[in-house]
């Protein structure tokens, strides 16, 4: 059994059609069917049913896949592990966060973190879906809301922020020295649409308040809201800590009474190795949060 052979398969579970499957490893497709068939001669066992124009993966199939990702998860490994051994402070490294205000913040850190390891591409992808981009391996570290207990995951708490309302220092609420939930209530405000963490975050604990609250604008931008709280559009409800990076806009930040709070996190799969830089970025997080 050969690692090539087992790309091949792992593409073709993926896929589950011959075709497509081929065309994206660069190969034939009667190549593909004859690799396929070459590992089930030696395995003794169907790995995949065809059923007319369907192809759907047998137990022994998924079986593989499952020990297959494993194989060739470790030896990506072992060639990362080598490469850092060999190469110190090169490499890829890809981080999943939140849109909006989180990735907004790590531009310090990734300035920091830059000069010290100047050699290593960094890629910083805004997602919501954090969870799955680290489970399908298309990121190595993921920075989000603290998720459920997973035994394929590494998991490091390491801030947690309370919100605040922020609003222009000559609005009705700006001399106020805590707000009431109430007060939020009728309130005009600009925020994130619904589905992002943030906003969902906010509607779940207005319904512990037993609030409503209304929107006049949307958008998926931190810079873009505190504009629009600059031009007196309307107020916002943001993490407390964002009024270091907007003072200079002319803006307040009220903390609120039982104040929504989120729990931060990295995390990282159990089985992936983690380079040199990798392990500074963790590290480099915990310190600057």
């Amino acid at each position: 059994m050969e690692i090539r052979q087992l790309h091949y398969f792992l593409m073709l579970c993926k896929e589950l059609h011959f075709t497509e499957a081929a065309y994206k490893l660069g190969i034939s497709q009667p190549t593909l069917s004859q690799q396929i068939r070459v590992l089930e001669d030696e395995l003794g066992q169907p790995l995949f049913d065809r059923l007319g124009k369907k192809t759907v993966k047998t137990e022994a199939g998924n079986l593989l896949e499952h020990y297959a990702l494993q194989i060739v998860q470790q030896l990506e490994n072992a060639k990362n592990a080598i490469e850092d051994l060999t190469n110190l402070n090169t490499g890829h490294l890809r981080v999943a966060v939140l849109p909006s205000d989180l990735d907004y913040r790590l531009t310090a850190l990734l300035i920091d973190f830059h000069k010290e390891f100047p050699n290593t591409k960094v890629q910083v992808i805004p997602s919501i879906d954090i969870l799955n981009k680290v489970l399908e391996n298309e990121v190595d570290i993921g920075v989000g809301l603290a998720i459920q207990p997973d035994s394929r995951l590494n998991r490091i708490p390491f801030y947690t922020e309370s919100y605040s309302l922020f609003v222009t220092k000559d609005h009705e609420l700006a001399d106020k020295g805590i707000i009431l939930p109430a007060d939020l209530e009728n309130l005009p405000l600009v925020m994130y649409p619904k589905g992002f963490s943030g906003r969902d975050l906010i509607e779940t604990w207005c319904l512990s308040q037993e609030i409503a609250i209304d929107a006049l604008l949307e958008t998926g931008s931190a810079t873009s809201l505190f504009q629009l709280v600059k031009a007196g559009i309307g107020a916002t409800i943001q993490p407390s800590q964002l009024i270091e990076s907007f003072q200079s806009l002319g803006i307040r930040a009220i903390p609120i009474k039982d104040s929504p709070t989120r729990n931060l996190e990295m995390f990282y799969r159990t089985d992936k190795y983690l380079s040199q830089s990798a392990k500074a970025f963790l590290n480099r997080m915990e310190t600057f949060f």
